[in-house]
């Protein structure tokens, strides 16, 4: 059994009292006292419970971050930010998965009142704000990444997403691209915000857009959205295809290349994110980069700056401006 306390000051010959303040407010113990201490604690191989020592004193050093979808590459970048800037300052990290579902994303929420977590980053499904305010009146902030209601208490970190989509299309449609299939899922906002960038770009023009439903935004999606396009005649195909996120546009890119279909000749492919699988595909792939490592860097500097000063505003972060990444899967080349 692991030794407590009571037995560090049995064997230091002092008080629990004593212990405790060695352990956190050494300053007010005499040199004397604190070598005993020391040394029991070291004879002992004592460690302290730093999370019982916290909820005592009613504050933690843990914050949490709640990711839309932890197994997609892009949000593994985006956590690898988040925690380069809450790590140095002394922070602890904990994740949780919503996995796109609003249910799970509440119990995390509320998960994480209960373990006392300082303040939290969230990449939401739904609209978060609310219970996210009734938090800050309870001391915990938060960062929202993606688009957001304004609020007096909860920051937010924006991207583009509609002016990403614009990019795509405005590619596809400037390499001459006419019947374009958009694979994205309506139940996430982001991708939804996406298609509507894309139709943005095509108004006006003979350009047609169509939407293909996809569940997960995963490469297997992306499979079976390519089974479907060459079950069509020929004639009723696509030429293009604009997918929600790189995931999906690979799978649809493998699933049309073991089906024989030319990529860009016959469909180009155009993804979103720039996550390294992006450049590292066969034929490699034109996408709309999404900043995520900077973009969570800027989360997590934005939630500690509201965390040093308790009852400032939200802050401010600059929206991220989504970039076009030109490779061989519209063009040919590259």
């Amino acid at each position: 059994m692991p030794a407590s306390v009571k037995d560090v000051a049995a064997l230091a010959g002092v008080s629990s009292s004593t212990v405790s303040n060695y352990l956190n407010h050494p300053h007010v113990l005499g040199a004397a006292s604190r070598e005993k201490v020391r040394a029991a604690i070291e004879e002992l191989g004592f460690v302290p419970n730093e999370s019982a020592r916290q909820l005592r004193a009613g504050t933690s050093r843990t914050i949490a971050l709640i990711l839309l979808d932890a197994w997609l590459p892009y949000f593994s970048e985006l956590s690898r930010g988040v925690e380069d800037a809450t790590r140095p300052e002394g922070w602890s990290l904990f994740f949780s998965n919503s996995n796109r579902d609003a249910e799970q994303e509440r119990r995390n929420i509320d998960m994480f009142e209960a373990h006392r977590v300082q303040g939290i980053v969230i990449y939401p499904r739904d609209d978060v704000i609310d219970r996210l305010e009734q938090l800050a009146d309870r001391g915990i902030r938060s960062v929202v990444l993606g688009p957001v209601r304004d609020s007096p208490t909860v920051a937010s970190v924006l991207f583009d997403d509609r002016e990403g989509g614009r990019l795509a299309g405005a590619h596809l449609r400037g390499i001459g691209r006419r019947r374009v299939l958009f694979l994205g899922s309506s139940l996430v906002s982001q991708s939804n915000d996406r298609l509507a960038g894309l139709r943005d770009a095509v108004a006006g023009s003979s350009a047609v857009v169509s939407v293909h439903e996809v569940d997960d935004l995963t490469i297997e999606d992306g499979l079976r959205a390519a089974d479907a396009i060459v079950a069509l005649p020929a004639a009723e195909r696509p030429d293009a295809l604009f997918a929600a996120n790189d995931m999906v546009a690979v799978g649809a890119l493998t699933g049309l290349i073991r089906h024989g279909v030319r990529v860009p000749e016959d469909i180009a492919i155009v993804g979103f994110d720039d996550v390294d699988q992006a450049h590292q595909a066969v034929v490699p792939l034109t996408t709309v980069r999404q900043p995520g490592y900077e973009i969570g860097r800027a989360a997590g500097s934005a939630l500690l700056r509201q965390l040093a000063e308790p009852g400032s505003a939200p802050v401010v972060t600059p929206p991220f401006a989504p970039e076009l990444v030109v490779r061989a899967s519209t063009t040919g080349r590259g």
